[in-house]
């Protein structure tokens, strides 16, 4: 195959994803005032609820720098939807929690995104998602396999 078709798919991906995610981020802000930074805080903490994570693990799980992570969580503190606290293990790590407000919103805007991404790819068939599902997995297992140190 052609690196032309290769280039042309990489391009799709790239315009498909960008224009789903301003969507969302665009949507989330208006009917809750909060961001996708926020929503995948919030996600990865409801998976660990309620023994929480550590500050440091959120980051890596988000592909967020600590500074912009501290900020962020430091906000959503301060508006009672997570809280921190040193690990009972280890002292010098800080856990976050999701607190019972943060899981409300968080609830709230899981199934609002759930409804919007039906609406946006409500075109596609479900035979036509199950086959895009299965190509981006394919895709992404490609991508981690040629980006693997040797």
């Amino acid at each position: 195959m052609s690196s032309d078709k290769y280039l042309r798919v990489w391009l799709q991906l790239a315009k498909s994803s960008k224009s789903i995610e301003q969507e969302m981020e665009t949507r989330f802000h208006q009917r809750f005032k909060q961001s996708m930074s926020r929503f995948d805080v919030l996600s990865q903490l409801y998976r660990y609820s309620p023994e929480g994570l550590p500050m440091g693990k959120v980051a890596e799980q988000l592909l967020a720098s600590r500074g912009n992570i501290t900020r962020l969580v430091d906000r959503m503190v301060n508006e009672h939807l997570i809280e921190r606290s040193a690990s009972p293990l280890d002292r010098r790590v800080i856990q976050i929690r999701i607190t019972d407000k943060g899981l409300q919103l968080f609830e709230d805007m899981a199934q609002a995104h759930a409804d919007w991404s039906h609406e946006l790819l409500g075109d596609l068939t479900p035979l036509e998602i199950d086959q895009l599902l299965h190509l981006l997995k394919r895709a992404n297992s490609a991508f981690k396999v040629a980006t693997e140190p040797e």
